[in-house]
């Protein structure tokens, strides 16, 4: 993982590639922005999302279908049995953290 040289974070994770859009790209590497490193994290940690954790909020469906993608990308690239996606989840955040002591935050 690598932290880019922008305002506001943004992540290289090398092996979400497949599954970033086109905003991500800026011609070289695949780069996540902070808030989407953290959702992934959250997925790998959490596995499938629950729709019952959504169903408070009048855009609950649309958020839980949000949440349900990602995990169904995620899990292209991982298998969610596997004891390496805490390490990855925290290989994450502490990419994030890096990018915040580096002064990278807007």
């Amino acid at each position: 993982m690598h932290v880019g040289d922008h305002d506001p974070i943004m992540l290289e994770i090398p092996a979400l590639e497949q599954f970033a859009t086109s905003e991500n790209f800026d011609g070289k590497k695949i780069w996540f922005s902070d808030t989407e490193a953290s959702k992934i994290a959250d997925t790998l940690e959490d596995g499938e999302p629950n729709r019952e954790r959504f169903s408070w909020d009048e855009k609950g469906d649309e958020k839980y279908n949000k949440a349900k993608e990602l995990y169904d990308n995620v899990g292209r690239v991982f298998s969610f049995d596997d004891d390496d996606m805490k390490e990855v989840a925290d290989n994450i955040r502490r990419g994030i953290d890096k990018a915040k002591d580096q002064g990278y935050e807007y």
